[in-house]
């Protein structure tokens, strides 16, 4: 093993941590599906905000309940099947003792989640010959993650190395016990107004329900577990617990829109929308052994709130009965949690060769960047007397976006980082909290019309991650 060197004596033990999240990685890979409700809209890879021509307008662009005339009510139900893609790292040194660790290899250690739910509820009222009302239930985020009862293991790391005729067997490892689920639900009163019969403006108040819970299991707290095998009999077991208090409560936000018919009759459009909500503020407890450089800190507010996006579209209709829509959504992913909330410390042999022993360092948890999501949707509508058939395909490409952390320690006069290698704690932090992978997502969908009052639209959307089905039914009184 290395032996510790004068030179690094100055290392800062403890680096300030940038805002990002709690350090869960479970909730590192958190999946916020913002796309807007409604079988036609998911059918059509969400390119929905130039078009929005039905009752779920009144939350995916408000502007569009110009378009509607009479009373309408619509309800959609979908099913999610999530994979959630986390990750193991591993690293076993083997030979003689002063052989390094290789690096740490990525394993997947994907989980299965699944939930059935409302997304939406609503119903249109025209109050005058300009202005359009709706009132709507959605429900944009419903995450679950559970690794089970044998919790998820993110950091393993196994030193097998001998040297004479001795035989080392040591194991450090980090498991997550305990289920992260994430919810919110939005009730809008949502209004369009004719400004002329091309412009339609579209506002709308919100109410937000956040609840974003660290769940136990059947043996205790959400928590983290650090056991050391520092012989193949004798254990050392650190136990951190997590929970997150008060943060299931209402806050209000607003959603604002634009719809124009750039080309007379509805040939070329152009829709435009941007949502946000207020922060809802939290407390993360800590639990158990907690690290020093946090003593005092078992308690620490934050804010959290669904991430604030934006979209701009145009949808055309070259021939009659179809239509090709594109847009580009903005999701500003680094809004999720406002601060970064460490939770585990690390320890281990840093700096050049034979290194130096460190103690008590925190990870530094980056939030996602900003990303634009790209769609594009087409639909072509057959007609047969009293019946509208329409074929729907789409896509999307959803980014990477989990959270990315360092670990590392500061040389206090250069400010050189060096990684903790000894066992090689830095480059499995970087390996768990990846950023997460893209993923191409395609969708497709029918729907009817009957003697222009009753709609159904069934929709599917299918990739790496997670299958997604949804059934929408709408009724023109």
């Amino acid at each position: 093993m290395k032996k510790p060197v004068l030179a690094l004596a100055a290392l800062l033990l403890v680096r300030i941590p940038a805002p990002a999240q709690v350090e869960s990685a479970l909730l590192s890979k958190v999946t916020f599906n913002l796309t807007n409700p409604g079988g036609k809209s998911l059918a059509m890879g969400g390119a929905f905000t130039a078009i929005a021509d039905d009752a779920t307008a009144g939350i995916a662009n408000p502007a569009g309940l110009g378009l509607l005339s009479s009373f309408e009510a619509g309800v959609s139900v979908k099913r999610v099947d999530d994979v959630i893609g986390l990750v193991t790292a591993r690293s076993t040194a083997t030979g003689g003792l002063v052989e390094p660790y290789p690096d740490p290899r990525a394993a997947n250690s994907d989980i299965s989640g699944r939930s059935s739910l409302v997304e939406f509820a609503g119903i249109v009222i025209p109050v005058s010959r300009r202005v359009v009302a709706a009132v709507s239930f959605a429900e944009n985020l419903s995450f679950e993650g559970d690794p089970g009862p044998d919790g998820y293991t993110y950091i393993e790391l196994r030193d097998n190395r001998s040297g004479g005729s001795t035989r080392n067997d040591y194991l450090f490892e980090f498991r997550e016990h305990g289920a992260v689920s994430l919810r919110n639900r939005v009730l809008a009163l949502s209004a369009a107004y004719r400004m002329t019969d091309r412009v339609r403006l579209g506002a709308g108040l919100t109410v937000n329900r956040m609840e974003l819970n660290l769940l136990g299991d059947e043996t205790g707290a959400h928590r983290i577990v650090h056991r050391t095998f520092t012989t193949p009999t004798v254990i050392e077991t650190r136990t951190t617990t997590m929970a997150i208090r008060d943060l299931d409560r209402s806050v209000l936000g607003f959603v604002a829109g634009l719809h124009v018919d750039l080309v007379a009759g509805g040939k070329l459009t152009a829709g435009a929308v941007y949502r946000q909500t207020a922060k809802a503020n939290g407390t993360l407890e800590i639990g158990g052994d907690v690290p020093v450089p946090l003593a005092g800190q078992q308690s620490r507010p934050f804010s959290a709130r669904v991430p604030r996006d934006a979209a701009v579209g145009l949808a055309a209709q070259p021939i009659p009965g179809l239509t090709v829509a594109a847009e580009a959504q903005w999701i500003a992913y680094g809004d999720f949690i406002d601060r970064s909330l460490p939770t585990v410390s690390y320890a281990g042999l840093v700096g050049p060769l034979p290194g130096m022993f460190v103690r008590d360092l925190l990870a530094e948890m980056t939030p996602p960047d900003d990303v634009v999501v790209p769609r594009l949707g087409i639909e072509y509508v057959a007609t047969s007397g009293s019946l509208l058939l329409a074929f729907r395909l789409g896509y999307h490409r959803e980014p990477a976006r989990g959270v990315t952390a360092d670990l590392a320690a500061i040389e206090e006069t250069t400010g050189m980082p060096f990684d903790v290698d000894e066992p090689p704690f830095s480059g499995s932090v970087r390996t768990v909290y990846d950023g997460g992978r893209p993923d191409d997502r395609f969708s497709g969908g029918l729907g009817a019309t009957i003697s222009r009052k009753v709609s159904f639209d069934l929709a599917f959307d299918l990739g790496r991650s997670s299958r997604v089905l949804s059934a929408s039914l709408f009724y023109r009184f």
